[in-house]
C-alpha cells in the first residue's frame, strides 16, 4: 500500500483563499504561524492534499456559502 504522505514537512500557505479552498475540501489547519505580518496556515502535506491543491488552481467546486463562510472565519482569526 501507498503511503499518502508526500513529505515530512507540513504543507504552508499565505493565501487565505486556498486556506478556506482546502477547509471547505475537509482538510485540517494544523496550525497557524507569523511571519513578516503575513499569516501562514499549516496543513499535514498528503497526496489527498497536493491533489486538492491542484484542483484548486484549475478551478475546482466547493459550496459558494461554506467557503464565504470560511473565509471569514479564517479573516476573523489572522486579525
Amino acid at each position: 500500500m501507498q503511503s499518502l504522505k508526500v513529505t515530512e514537512s507540513p504543507y504552508r500557505t499565505t493565501d487565505l483563499t486556498l486556506a478556506s479552498f482546502l477547509r471547505c475540501r475537509g482538510f485540517e489547519i494544523a496550525a497557524l504561524t507569523r511571519e513578516g505580518g503575513k499569516t501562514n496556515f499549516v496543513f499535514e502535506d498528503s497526496t489527498q492534499l497536493r491533489s486538492a491543491v491542484l484542483e484548486y488552481a484549475n478551478n475546482g467546486s466547493v459550496a459558494v456559502r461554506t467557503f464565504c463562510g470560511t473565509m471569514r472565519d479564517l479573516k476573523a482569526i489572522t486579525r
